[in-house]
């Protein structure tokens, strides 16, 4: 998978994990999770070694503006619900 920045046109070309957090990243799934939940077993890494790789990559994609990071779940994210009327 390729993806790219559109404020600086970096293209970053995605390996199997990276693919995954990419996919997985709904704005909803602390990023730990997605760790424990998809890398780990699909992976067969250990858990810390995992999760400082997909924090780093993480971090690289945030500082091109592809990902935005966040402590909380992101509002209207598009695996939130919509709000009830």
């Amino acid at each position: 998978m390729m993806i790219m920045s559109a404020a600086d046109s970096t293209f970053f070309t995605l390996n199997e994990v990276a693919t995954v957090v990419w996919q997985a990243a709904d704005g909803q799934t602390p990023l730990s999770d997605i760790v424990a939940s998809k890398i780990c077993p699909e992976f067969e890494v250990d858990s810390g070694q995992a999760g400082r790789d997909v924090e780093q990559f993480v971090d690289e994609l945030s500082q091109h503006g592809i990902l935005l990071v966040s402590e909380r779940p992101i509002p209207n994210s598009p695996a939130s619900p919509p709000e009830a009327q």
